[in-house]
């Protein structure tokens, strides 16, 4: 393995964990620069769920310190995220990779269009009694995420902030900081199956955990120079084009 190649790769580590951390969709780059660098796509797929457990430690690290993590909703996500996790990484040798991506990009347009005509969504914290019909659904909606998270993975970030905002009424900021719990716990379950079967390449996964987990640690911290304003409008930036590439 050549240094330049290890290097490369922790810099883009850095590069999408720190954003990534707080809008997600770091995968769509992270996966595709590893195909190209000649891993085969179950292999690039696991080796950036290394990566991602960087993200998510580097992640909730500078958000915890900050006092922004929702424990008790994230408490709840951490059982559908260990068994969506486990049964998606299982999944990922048998599921039409293309047809399920096709879908993502369908829901993921509609509910970019909900964003854009509520201009306060995500912005500001806009529910302070959450009831337990939408803890169930919740609890439904990240079974389904964390599967998909299991399975392949990219985007899957970016649904838990939409659920977050939607359902539970969390701003940009607030639902990077509360997902980071579960993420991890599913991360931790995916990578173990995904080393069972073999499918992790150890050196480009370490390179690219030690990088997200810096990236992610500095986009957490510095989150509130940014502002939820600003991290919205990337966001829909970035779901955008990634629903684009989604659908064709």
């Amino acid at each position: 393995m050549e240094y330049l190649q290890l290097l490369m790769v922790f810099v883009m580590g850095v590069f999408v964990s720190s954003f990534g951390t707080l809008i997600g969709g770091g995968a769509f780059v992270v996966i595709p620069a590893l195909i190209f660098m000649g891993l085969s796509p179950h292999v690039a797929i696991g080796t950036n769920k290394v990566g991602a457990l960087g993200l998510f430690i580097g992640g909730w690290y500078a958000f915890n310190r900050k006092g922004v993590i929702d424990y008790k909703l994230g408490l709840l996500m951490v059982p559908p995220a260990i068994l969506g996790s486990f049964f998606g990484s299982l999944l990922v040798f048998e599921l039409n990779e293309t047809i399920l991506k096709q879908v993502i990009a369908i829901l993921t347009i509609g509910i970019l269009l909900v964003i854009f005509f509520q201009p306060h969504l995500g912005v500001k914290h806009v529910k302070e009694k959450i009831t337990q019909k939408e803890y169930v659904i919740g609890f439904i909606l990240f079974l389904i995420i964390f599967v998909y998270m299991g399975f392949y993975g990219a985007g899957a970030g970016t649904f838990l902030v939409y659920v977050l905002i939607l359902l539970f009424g969390q701003t940009f900021i607030e639902s990077a900081a509360t997902n980071k719990m579960a993420s991890l716990a599913a991360m931790v379950i995916s990578v173990a199956i995904f080393m069972i079967n073999g499918a992790i390449n150890y050196q480009l996964g370490l390179a690219l955990f030690s990088g997200c987990m810096l990236g992610s640690y500095l986009g957490g911290r510095f989150s509130d120079r940014i502002g939820n304003v600003w991290i919205k409008r990337a966001f829909f930036a970035l779901v955008l084009v990634l629903s684009i590439k989604l659908l064709f």
